[in-house]
């Protein structure tokens, strides 16, 4: 007894394949409009962030080691950094006058944001580069079964029309690749930029509280604000506003 032939295994797995044929082609269209949005956004995000990203990282650490204890948010609040960054060190430096081990957990899990933030963004584009050959592939595939049997009955019309379908289901799934990764290298240069722009400054604002710590000084804690809603970015100025949940340690 031939099992192959004769069972119905060939005529499932046949209709299987051709039926993922059509959910592949949605696929593979909805994934070059995806990739096209995300071209688009990434130009979008260089002429609204990126080209605003003037800060000389030697001149704003060098500024805040300068500058008194109490001046320092300020500094940051006037610096060319990005808002998300001013967020995150206004933060910090609302907050100089924790404990040390606190304030470096504090500083970390505000770089920690920063970091699953940007993930999160190459989080789409490094899925579409890895899924657009595979169902490239699979429209390659999948055609060429009927394609095959069209050449041995000498259909002509039909080998042609298979072989077009899986060549076009190639090219778009590559295309659909090579944009997004195009898209994430760009955007993963910046956004490393940016993340290691961070964590110089914070180690400066950090170590700027560990001074004041040793000579004794005192320093605001407890700011549990959004400064981002406190800071505009064209504030020329970029003086913060008073807040009642800033407050200075009480005395011993």
């Amino acid at each position: 007894m031939d099992f192959y032939n004769d069972s119905y295994l060939p005529d499932i797995l046949h209709d299987i394949a051709q039926g993922l044929l059509s959910p592949t082609m949605v696929c593979i269209i909805l994934l070059i409009l995806v990739s096209a949005f995300f071209v688009g956004q990434v130009i979008v995000e260089y002429f609204t962030e990126r080209r605003h990203f003037k800060q000389n990282r030697s001149a704003i650490v060098n500024d805040i080691n300068d500058a008194s204890y109490q001046d320092v948010t300020d500094v940051v609040a006037e610096s060319k950094l990005l808002r998300f960054q001013k967020g995150a060190l206004i933060t910090v430096s609302r907050n100089m006058g924790l404990p040390e081990e606190s304030l470096f957990a504090l500083a970390q899990m505000e770089i920690g944001a920063a970091e699953k933030h940007y993930k999160n963004r190459l989080a789409w584009t490094d899925t579409i580069s890895k899924i657009a050959p595979l169902l490239g592939l699979m429209g390659t595939l999948i055609p060429l079964g009927p394609g095959i049997v069209a050449l041995g009955q000498n259909n002509v019309v039909l080998l042609s029309h298979s072989l077009l379908l899986a060549f076009d289901a190639t090219v778009c799934g590559l295309v659909c690749a090579i944009l997004a990764l195009i898209v994430s290298k760009i955007r993963s240069g910046w956004y490393d930029q940016y993340i290691e722009t961070l964590e110089s400054v914070m180690g400066c604002v950090v170590d700027k509280a560990a001074q004041a710590r040793n000579e004794g000084v005192e320093l605001p804690v407890n700011y549990t604000g959004d400064p981002l809603k406190e800071f505009k970015e064209g504030d020329k100025r970029g003086k913060s506003k008073k807040t009642p949940k800033e407050r200075k340690p009480k005395e011993d």
